[in-house]
């Protein structure tokens, strides 16, 4: 019976940037490939904090020219997936290619459900989105938002 393990790529194995990005999964799909050649099948998963926060930031300047394009966070999530999953499965089928080991490879969008009420949510821990001013900051408070100052 083959093996099943689970992956976490956290920031540093995808960059920050999509060039970044670019280099970074080309040398975890070596990796990867590793395990896959060795009798492993994986299930990766991935951060997206930089990601999501960079589609979020350009879909919130965009809504101020066109204010019937925005994207909320649960929107500008998926798309990091889709972009992050598209790169990922790209460099892992390329490598496994290059090892003449042919294998599907498939990204798999998901959705979470998480507690509004969550004390978490009281003390965030990562800056998503855009730097504003007072009255940008005021506007999305307004919104429901939670807006964080920063130095």
């Amino acid at each position: 019976m083959k093996k099943r393990i689970v992956i976490a790529l956290g920031h540093r194995a995808l960059g920050t940037t999509l060039p970044e990005q670019k280099k970074a999964v080309k040398t975890s799909a070596a990796v990867l490939a590793d395990m896959v050649e060795e009798g492993y099948q994986l299930v990766i998963t991935h951060s997206n904090a930089p990601q999501v926060g960079m589609i979020h930031t350009a879909m919130n300047e965009f809504g101020k020219t066109h204010p019937d394009y925005t994207a909320p966070m649960s929107v500008c999530s998926a798309m990091s997936q889709g972009y992050i999953g598209y790169d990922l499965q790209n460099a892992v089928r390329a490598e496994l290619l290059k090892r003449g080991i042919f294998k599907t490879v498939s990204t798999i969008l998901t959705q979470v459900i998480v507690d509004p009420y969550d004390d978490a949510f009281h003390h965030p821990v990562k800056v998503i989105g855009r730097y504003m001013d007072a009255k940008e900051a005021e506007a999305e408070e307004q919104k429901g938002n939670y807006v964080k100052e920063e130095p």
